[in-house]
């Protein structure tokens, strides 16, 4: 069985490769190949338990399955700033979010707005939150996104409540060196809230003025 692995920032100049070939028996772990790797480059084991470890673009653990063709990555972790992640009852503030990705060495800063609209019969929609693991959840996709995609900053902002149409449920702010990744992280991110994060939407309709009868 052989296997692509894709070294990142520190771990490329400790292995002096950005890439390499691995060989190993049919049904080895991703443990095994970390410890043949930590066997021929002794300086790997004081990275031990601080490495990040994807297989074919998802994180894994060290026992998950390796297949002839796969494609691993080992990163160290990621050294930008602490993701913005927050669940809120007030207005969305654009400008608060963009800033909050902004930096020197940013050459793009992608900004997306999830709205309420006006279908017909609603003016509102209520969120609920399991607020705990939803905070919990977000965080994980910005480190995720952060690792995938070498992101800068990746800020993450959802209103719960009560939200009328056209005011702003959710923001999503990405920054990185070029657009391409700032662009398809931001993309990645919003999937993924939609996917996983457990908040969930009910339509509020518009209440209708009583008729009464005449006396």
């Amino acid at each position: 069985m052989r296997v692509r692995v894709l070294l990142f920032a520190s771990l490329k100049d400790l292995l002096g490769a950005h890439e390499l070939t691995w060989s190993g028996p049919s049904g080895s772990t991703l443990g095994d190949l970390l410890r043949d790797l930590e066997g021929r480059h002794p300086k790997l084991v004081d990275h031990r338990g601080t490495v990040l470890l994807a297989v074919n673009q998802e994180f894994a653990e060290p026992g998950a399955r390796l297949r002839d063709g796969d494609e691993v990555a080992l990163m160290p972790p990621v050294s930008g700033g602490a993701p913005l992640v927050r669940l809120v009852r007030a207005r969305i503030d654009p400008q608060a979010v963009v800033e909050s990705v902004r930096r020197d060495d940013a050459g793009a800063v992608v900004l997306f707005l999830g709205s309420v609209r006006a279908d017909p019969g609603v003016d509102a929609l209520d969120y609920e939150v399991y607020e705990a693991m939803a905070r919990k959840v977000l965080r994980a996709l910005a480190d995720r996104a952060m690792a995938r995609f070498g992101v800068l900053e990746v800020s993450i902002v959802h209103r719960l409540g009560r939200v009328p149409v056209g005011e702003d449920a959710v923001a999503v702010a990405t920054s990185a060196a070029h657009r391409r990744e700032a662009f398809d992280a931001c993309a990645w991110v919003m999937e993924e809230v939609k996917r996983a994060v457990p908040i969930w939407k009910a339509p509020r309709a518009r209440a209708r003025p009583s008729r009464r009868r005449p006396a």
